[in-house]
């Protein structure tokens, strides 16, 4: 299933060469035997409707929006003794109003964030306020009534919570006019931030899509809470299930552990540039799925210079300590670990296991020439995975997470540590000074070169702002920085 402005321009692009065409569609194509199409008139309706057979089918070649997750809904707390608003997946009797369902759960927290900010309603869960209770820091901010201070009239506050309905059931017209009429009352007074405070919320409310008309087109769907074919998700569950089991079996036949025992396995990588900025990663899968809230990153302290197998000692090291000393975020240990490299790196991770009193099995995932998943490694065996189709899914699976966390970690960190000059610890240059210096002469190193002259006449800079550019840049320990800046520049 797919969507497609173009249809003969989709569909023409499977019957093209399939050398380069990923395995997955190249078998999906040769199951075809005919088409079926829909048309919608917007894209928005040609998710929903994509959604709602993918959902409903559950066909064999679409791996995203399989699962039996609702689309979210925007509550509106009628049982409380002050209303809120949140966003919500589940309907429950208890009083409330349900509006929605959203097919894009960002578009339904911006539409929360903006009726809170326009009718400034209560943020917080708590339902009532013993005294003494003090006040959150939205109310100090101005985003919140301050219910919670007991001085807050329950007709201004129904008011409030009206507006905010009215515009969920489809009055935008009534807001668009309240906000309006806020906007001119504060120009009038010259409050005029406050004024265009008021002007971006009527932008944001006029750029809404319109929810009803998505909301007629579910209904002709079926119904809104999207239907689930039942059996067939459980079919596949339950296949999910074995070959999960049927992963875990060979890898602890190759490891020599017990296939009953393996429920959390953890996965390494460092990456580094050059051998600077090294950065190691934790993944972690629990019984066949990322666990991506147990995660962990490691900034590398001692093992410096590009020196993997030392970097992932010290990446071990500080994992298995943590865990040690009773740090829950560490907690449990795992049954595997997998190591991304060869026996090298399964070795120098062993070794810390064992320097530990452990005795979890160490395997490397061994990659090919080409850099794809080729195999497992474990006391000096060799264990090939072409042959085992599932094992080699997995593994495969979390050397490319592992692999992707690591490279994300690493540049993200790069990045911030490069936005950094050597020209913001200078007191008087600023954003704007140091974006122009770069800018004229190229570079840090450059600017570093340029006299006060040069600095004052292309640079822009006072005399006394030249004098402190130059002193700052020549004292000792300034040469890392400049290079950091040069690199950024490029």
């Amino acid at each position: 299933m797919g969507k497609a402005r173009n249809l003969r321009n989709r569909v023409r692009q499977y019957f093209r060469s399939q050398n380069n065409m990923d395995p997955k569609v190249r078998k999906m194509v040769s199951h075809i035997a005919e088409f079926q199409y829909i048309t919608v008139s917007t894209e928005m309706e040609a998710l929903l409707l994509e959604s709602h057979l993918i959902k409903r089918y559950m066909p064999r070649y679409n791996v995203l929006l399989r699962d039996d997750k609702s689309f979210p809904f925007i509550k509106l707390t009628l049982g409380e003794e002050w209303p809120r608003l949140f966003k919500t997946r589940r309907r429950v009797d208890d009083g409330s109003l349900y509006y929605g369902p959203y097919t894009d759960a960002a578009l339904a927290g911006r539409i929360i964030e903006m009726l809170n900010d326009i009718f400034s309603l209560k943020r917080c869960a708590a339902l009532s306020f013993p005294p003494g209770f003090s006040p959150c820091l939205n109310y100090h901010l101005a985003r919140c009534r301050g219910v919670c201070d007991g001085h807050v009239a329950k007709a201004d506050y129904a008011r409030a919570v009206q507006g905010a309905r009215d515009f969920l059931e489809g009055d935008t017209d009534a807001v668009l006019r309240y906000l309006q009429a806020r906007m001119e009352e504060e120009a009038e007074a010259l409050r005029y931030e406050q004024a265009a405070v008021f002007r971006d919320h009527i932008a944001a409310v006029r750029a809404l899509p319109d929810q009803k008309k998505l909301d007629r087109f579910m209904e002709r769907m079926g119904e809104n809470r999207v239907p689930v074919d039942r059996e067939e998700w459980k079919r596949r569950s339950r296949a999910a299930a074995e070959e999960n089991r049927a992963v875990y079996a060979a890898l602890a036949e190759f490891a020599g552990a017990d296939a009953g025992t393996l429920h959390r396995l953890e996965a390494y990588d460092i990456s580094h540039t050059g051998g600077e900025g090294a950065v190691g990663v934790m993944v972690v899968f629990a019984d066949g799925a990322p666990s991506r809230k147990d995660y962990r990153r490691f900034r590398l302290k001692s093992a410096l210079g590009g020196d993997d197998y030392a970097a992932l000692q010290e990446v071990l090291y500080r994992r298995l300590k943590r865990a040690e000393e009773g740090d829950p975020a560490f907690l449990p240990l795992p049954e595997l670990l997998l190591i991304d490299g060869g026996p090298a790196q399964e070795r120098a991770a062993a070794a810390v296991v064992r320097a530990m009193g452990l005795s979890v099995p160490v395997l490397g995932m061994v990659k090919d020439d080409k850099h794809r998943t080729r195999g497992l490694c474990h006391d000096g065996r060799v264990m090939e995975l072409r042959e085992n189709r599932s094992l080699f899914r997995h593994v495969g699976l979390m050397q490319e997470e592992t692999h992707r966390f690591a490279i994300e970690y690493h540049r993200g960190l790069r990045g911030r540590r490069l936005e950094h000059s050597a020209l913001d610890e200078i007191p008087g240059i600023g954003e704007k000074r140091r974006n122009r210096l770069l800018t004229v002469f190229g570079s840090m190193a450059a600017v570093a070169a340029a006299s006060e002259e040069e600095l004052r006449a292309r640079g822009g800079l006072t005399p006394a702002l030249a004098k402190a550019v130059k002193e700052h840049l020549q004292r000792p320990g300034a040469e890392d920085k400049i290079e950091a800046g040069n690199t950024r520049s490029e």
